[in-house]
Parts: structure tokens; sequence; C-alpha cells
């Protein structure tokens, strides 16, 4: 009997979103084969013909925003406007992809007979998260079928009611059979498609799993790995900030999706002058956020993805104790697991030695410190093993400008939290966020492969030959 997977919802536990075939090994390299056989034809395929089918995929995804928002707002907890949020972007990936993704791809000619191009690898696998379960996975597949790739697509085990909804779209939208394959289940199906005849892996989600993968294929040099891993992500509040501003961005940074963006903040420093009343403004703010069901009317912040996400938060929280920090906030949002209210412990010392004080939590948790000058800041950000994103609040653009390249995070924002992020730049980290291969506008760089070449006109000139090289067709000087 086919064991089956069967998605709930963590805000109704009872309520069942769908089941759906588990992937076996042998599904997996069934549906990878389908692919490479589609593969051929696919990269073959005038661009405008793929171009096509793929904008067709976007009009039908932008025409069903709200019937995708309610299947992401139950699947993964998130709420409504925040899925509906998610929803939208899926139609303007495919307009980004190909538009300005494709110019990162063009021909160039650089003169004298050179030129390079870029071709499809092959086969690509892409795992989706469980927290962007449609956007995620939409910003690998869209720019690896545009380029002429073929894909093998597995979503996450908490949210594969959403991954077959893209598919279903993918199927209206046209696409030939084999060129986009969906394998459903959890590790054995992971590893299963890491193994299989894939020319690359597309991740998102947790370092541990972005680690194994790695793992998996350190005997296949061939295979691209593109890694986005999440982050241990920093805020840094100066003397000079609109306090107002800093303390609502903050707060959103935080909270949005209930802390489950590789983007959420966890790490705040803030200008020793400023710390008392940024304090009692972002408990005041944080403290004030509604939290309940996913789809009622001005909800903010729904539940986590699962009990076991909820275990997790509560056991960094209780470490917050043994590493010396004071909590400052823990809000109880008087509603039963996995829902979570927004937590705030505050340091004294710049120290970040605790694995609670290193690891991501991927929870509305956040630490705060005292922080001296820009250059102290500084430090202290990059005090991490993780590198994806942070914040800088000042009205000095100067100040701004000193942390550009210094920080060493993917992404640096200005007065603005650590969770914007525009889908027309690299979306990357360093260090455990990730491996060099930025999604984003990026993402047609690594779904393609460059080939450079010398051109010539046919003519053969023996006065270019070098010294001591043969001039005749004989061997001969002459």
């Amino acid at each position: 009997m086919t064991e089956m997977l069967i998605s709930t919802s963590p805000a109704e536990p009872e309520r069942e979103l769908g089941r759906f075939e588990i992937a076996d090994p042998a599904a997996v390299e069934a549906a990878v084969a389908r692919a490479r056989s589609a593969f051929r034809d696919w990269r073959n395929t005038d661009f405008e013909k793929r171009a096509t089918i793929i904008r067709r995929f976007g009009e039908l995804a932008k025409g069903r925003v709200d019937e995708l928002a309610r299947l992401i707002a139950m699947e993964s907890g998130k709420a409504l406007w925040d899925a509906t949020g998610e929803a939208k972007l899926i139609a303007a990936k495919v307009d980004v992809s190909l538009g300005a993704g494709m110019e990162l791809v063009a021909e160039q000619e650089v003169g004298g007979g050179a030129r390079a191009t870029h071709h499809p690898r092959g086969v690509l696998a892409v795992y989706g998260p469980f927290n962007f379960p449609a956007h995620l996975p939409n910003g690998h597949i869209v720019p690896a079928l545009a380029t002429g790739n073929t894909v093998v697509f597995k979503p996450s085990e908490l949210t594969p009611a959403t991954g077959a909804y893209l598919a279903r779209l993918w199927e209206e939208a046209g696409l030939p059979t084999g060129v986009f394959e969906v394998v459903q289940g959890g590790v054995e199906a992971g590893r299963a498609l890491a193994a299989a005849d894939v020319d690359g892996i597309l991740f998102t989600g947790s370092y541990a799993v972005g680690r194994a993968l790695e793992e998996a294929v350190l005997d296949s040099p061939e295979k691209i790995l593109a890694l986005e891993m999440g982050g241990r992500n920093a805020i840094a509040v100066f003397d000079d900030a609109n306090l107002e501003l800093a303390v609502a961005e903050s707060a959103l940074s935080i909270c949005v999706s209930t802390g489950q963006r590789c983007t959420c903040a966890s790490r705040i420093f803030v200008a020793s002058r400023l710390m008392d009343e940024f304090c009692e403004r972002l408990i005041d703010t944080l403290a004030n956020v509604r939290i309940g069901h996913p789809l009622e009317a001005d909800v903010f912040m729904g539940p986590l993805i699962s009990d076991a996400a909820a275990e997790r938060v509560a056991h960094f929280r209780a470490l917050s104790a043994v590493v010396g920090g004071e909590r400052i906030l823990r809000v109880d949002p008087g509603l039963p697991s996995p829902y979570v209210g927004p937590g705030l412990v505050r340091f004294e010392s710049l120290a970040q030695n605790h694995p609670y004080q290193r690891e991501e939590i991927f929870g509305p948790e956040a630490a705060l410190y005292p922080v001296g000058d820009i250059d102290e800041a500084i430090a202290a950000i990059n005090d991490s093993d993780y590198g994806l994103a942070a914040a800088v609040f000042s009205r000095d653009r100067s100040v701004y400008e000193r942390c550009v390249g210094r920080v060493r995070t993917g992404i640096l924002n200005w007065n603005k939290g650590t969770t914007g992020a525009s889908g027309k730049l690299p979306f990357g980290g360093l260090g455990k966020s990730g491996n060099d291969r930025p999604a984003g506008i990026s993402a047609s760089l690594y779904t393609t492969f460059p080939q450079a070449h010398l051109e010539g006109a046919g003519t053969f000139d023996p006065s270019t030959l070098p010294p001591g090289f043969p001039r005749g067709l004989d061997g001969s000087d002459e």
C-alpha cells in the first residue's frame, strides 16, 4: 500500500488539507528520468515559446491570489495578509526572470571574435521550505525553466498542498510533460533526489539540511549546489536614529511570519544612551501584537508551523536565563501550541558565546545588546556564524556607508528592517547562510553554465604563427 503524506493546518490540526503519495526512491528515480527525457526538447524550444508558457503560469497565479493565499495561510500558519503578499510574488517573479534575469545570461560580445554564451544545466532539483512554500521555490523554478532546464520539485513535507497547487498551475499553463515533476515526502525522498541523476540542487531551508545536501554531493562535484540557509540577523540602532521608526521596524523584523523568515531579526544592538527608552517602546509594541487564527481579520501573527517548532522556541527561551540574560518580555498568546508570543532578552555585555546567542531559533525571539561606536557595532554584527541580513538605523548616511562592505552580510538595509528585500537584486548570504549562490535576480546565473568562444574567419595566415613553428603544410619553414 502506498504511504501517504497528510497535510494539516497548524491552526486547525484536525483539518486535513490534502493527501499526497510519498515518493519512494524508485518513484524519485522515475520522476528524474522523465525530466531527463523532456530536457532535450525543452532546451531546444525557442525562448519565446518557453516564455509564453511561463507568462501564462504567471497570469494564472495572478488570477488566483486569494485562493492560493488562503491555502498558504492554512498550511503554513502565516497570517492571511502575509500569505497574500507571498501569493502576489509568484507573478512578479515571472516578470523579473523573463526580463532582467535573462539579461544577465545574454550573449556577451567582447570583440576580436570572442564571445560567451549561457546554456541550461539540465535537470535541476528544487527543495522548497515551509515558510514561503510558494514564493521561494518559485524563485528557483521560474528562472530554471526560462533558461531551458527541466525541474524536479520536492516541497517541504510540512507544506505539500501548496507544492501540489503550483504543479497544477504549471500543468494548466501548458508545460510539456516531464518538464516539471513533483516528488512528495520527507528525508528519504530528499536524499533520493540528491543522489539521483540531477545536474544541480537548488535549496532553501535550514543549515542542518543544507549541510546534509552538501555532504550528499561530495563525490559529485559536477552538480551545482545553490544553498540559502537562514540567518542570525542583526539590527544596529545608533544615537541619532529615528526611534519610532527603529522600534517599529525592529518589531516587524522580529515577528513577521511568526519569526519564521530567514531574514527575521534576532540580535539588536542599541546605542547605550538609547537602550532604556528603546527597550520600553519595543516591549510595548511587541506586547500588543495581535496573535490568532491566520484567517481572522486584523491578525498580525499566526501559529508556528508545528508543535516541534514551538518546543524549539521554548527550549531556547529557557536557555536565555542560563547564559545570563534578563528576560524582559515573554508574551503569552493564551492559545494552544504551536501559537507563541514575542520574546525579548536583554544582555549587558556584547559577548555572544552561548547557543542561545548563536543558533537560529526560528521564532519571534530577539536579544538586545548595548553598543558604543560604529566599529563596535560592526564587530558585534559580524560576531556570528551566519551572514544573511542586517539593518542600520541612523539619520546620518555616512554611518550606514561605513557599514557597507564591512558588515559581512548579503543584505544590508538602511532605516528599513532586515526582512525587506528586492526581487531585482541578489538574495543570499555568507557563512552558514549560503554558499555564494545568491538567488533573486541572480538565479539565472546558477541555472546556466557559461561557454566562452574564440572564433576565426576560417583563413590561414602563416605569418601569425609563433617563432619556431613550421610555416608550411609539409612541415617546412617556408
